[in-house]
């Protein structure tokens, strides 16, 4: 009879595989309600193209926002537009590379 031993997770390796989990859904709600917020919010822009940005916003998930960010948003900001989007996807490469590095999968 042969005995396995289990190598339990580090307390580092448990909370890197949870941000790993929890932190695409949390930029996609954050992308997701800037970019409704800014659309609701413009007035320069016809029904139809605050229609056809809505549906992209819900239809495409991170595609639909991220595009809308920074292909079309109107009243906010580039500087804030970049930071948000590219500080949430750095944010998510280095929980990613950290975990990789740990060995947490």
């Amino acid at each position: 009879m042969t005995s396995s031993t289990v190598i339990l997770p580090t307390t580092l390796q448990m909370l890197l595989g949870l941000y790993g989990y929890l932190l695409p859904t949390l930029l996609y709600v954050l992308w997701t309600t800037l970019a409704l917020w800014d659309v609701g919010k413009r007035s320069d822009l016809r029904p139809a193209a605050v229609w056809c940005w809505t549906l992209a916003i819900f239809l495409l998930p991170f595609i639909g926002p991220l595009a809308y960010l920074l292909a079309g948003g109107g009243q906010i900001p580039s500087r804030v537009r970049i930071m948000t989007v590219g500080g949430g996807a750095s944010a998510y490469a280095l929980v990613l590379l950290l975990a990789t590095l740990s060995g947490a999968s």
